[in-house]
């Protein structure tokens, strides 16, 4: 480091001359810019616009240099082949839910490939996560308005969300676009056995499968009719080791053909292909509840039931089902305490479905918890009341626990409650 030192003052030895160079350019230049500046002034409005265009440019130049340099480096996009080419492999092996993940961003990438929208919204249909299916069946049509395939998915998501008219309509619209779409077919049939028309159902199913004999839905749908509709479990069994055949690697045909060799009392073979489900696709909720089903109803252990069910609950916490029967098994295992919670969590769901009002309360009553049991017993009985055709079991059930419980009859129930004289008067409810 240097500093820096004044230097010491000489004084001015120059000769002083009396005639200055300087002062002679001075007296040529001076008029010169003066008539340069005049005509600039008198032309500006010629000579200002080029003037100007030279000046923006250069400083437009500039500043996209400025930009370029400050720019961050452009990130590379992803090439949806080759995730499409792991989804694809994915969802032939059967490996549902991993096919999901992939498909999920595919589409992401490629918005418009409505063949990978198809896959993504079939396969969160059959891990039954249908409220997320309706979504991605919309998105799926939006992709390709003009693709059959869209709309017949579309039609089972809303079937299987009970919209069962809409999901008829999109069926509809799907074959107006492909009149041979089996699919489409086969999921308008499931949407007519859903809604209690069995001979229209067994009619589109029948026409799926004459379309298209290697139609895995007309065969998987033909099955669902057997059981629900028939009770014919061993022809059951036949469509659905057809649409096996068809399709190995979807899992909910072997879910439903577990459930039909449970009705002809073949267990090992049931259990055996749940157990294949949930190794390939270990968070499939209605493996999971099947096998917890199993263990504790068929080969009674409830040590296995709780654990498939807890399964279940850590990947779907609010699943009713799995709620459901983990209460059953807590309650068997003499912990009613545990069981009760259960069910608690059931209605915290928002269930508007009177039987779980009762079985909480019921157990909440049996226990002594009254303070519990008596707001969901009323609440329940309330529901049940305002459905089209009220279980008159499920009605004397609601009273009957209230009346353990000494709950005063609520004037919104049953009879209207009578005058009082202070003294406090139960009376039964319904009358």
């Amino acid at each position: 480091m240097y500093l820096r030192t004044p230097k010491r003052y000489q004084p001015n030895r120059r000769r002083v001359h009396l005639f200055s160079m300087r002062w002679l350019w001075l007296w040529i230049l001076t008029p010169v810019v003066a008539f340069v500046g005049y005509l600039i002034y008198s032309n500006a409005d010629q000579i200002g616009p080029p003037i100007r265009g030279f000046i923006t440019d250069n400083v437009e130049r500039a500043g996209g240099t400025l930009s370029t340099l400050i720019a961050p480096t452009a990130l590379p996009t992803s090439d949806p082949t080759e995730r499409l080419a792991r989804a694809d492999s994915l969802w032939t092996q059967g490996a549902v839910e991993q096919a999901l993940e992939e498909y999920g961003a595919l589409i992401v990438n490629a918005p418009n490939d409505v063949r990978s929208h198809y896959r993504y919204t079939y396969g969160l249909l059959v891990e039954s996560r249908d409220a997320e299916a309706l979504v991605a069946a919309e998105n799926a049509v939006t992709a390709n308005p003009f693709s059959a395939d869209a709309w017949a998915v579309r039609a089972w998501a809303l079937s299987r969300n009970e919209q069962y008219a809409s999901a008829i309509a999109s069926g509809l619209q799907a074959l107006s676009l492909d009149p041979k779409h089996a699919p489409a077919l086969a999921f308008m049939g499931e949407a007519y056995m859903d809604a209690r028309q069995p001979a229209l159902a067994e009619q589109r199913i029948d026409q799926a499968i004459e379309t298209d004999p290697d139609s895995a839905e007309g065969y998987y749908a033909r099955g669902l009719l057997n059981v629900n509709a028939n009770f014919d479990y061993a022809s059951a069994n036949a469509d659905f080791n057809t649409a096996h055949d068809l399709a190995p690697n979807l899992p909910n045909i072997m879910v439903d053909n577990a459930w039909a060799l449970w009705s002809l009392t073949r267990y090992d073979e049931a259990t055996e292909l749940l157990e294949t489900v949930v190794e390939v696709n270990p968070n499939n909720l209605d493996a999971l509840y099947a096998l917890g089903y199993f263990q504790y109803q068929v080969y009674g252990d409830p040590n296995k039931a709780s654990d498939y069910l807890t399964r279940c609950l850590v990947s779907a916490p609010e699943n009713i089902s799995c709620l459901n029967y983990m209460a059953t098994v807590q309650i068997g295992l003499g912990n009613a305490e545990a069981g009760a919670e259960y069910y608690q969590r059931i209605i915290e769901t928002g269930t508007q479905n009177p039987l779980y009002h009762l079985r909480a309360g019921r157990t909440y009553a049996n226990l002594g918890d009254c303070r519990r049991a008596t707001p969901l017993l009323r609440t329940g009985l309330g529901l049940e009341q305002e459905q089209d055709a009220p279980d008159a079991d499920r009605l004397a059930a609601f009273e009957e626990f209230l009346l353990q419980c000494g709950a005063p009859l609520s004037p919104q129930f049953g009879a209207p409650a009578p005058e009082t004289t202070g003294e406090p008067l139960l009376v039964p409810l319904g009358g």
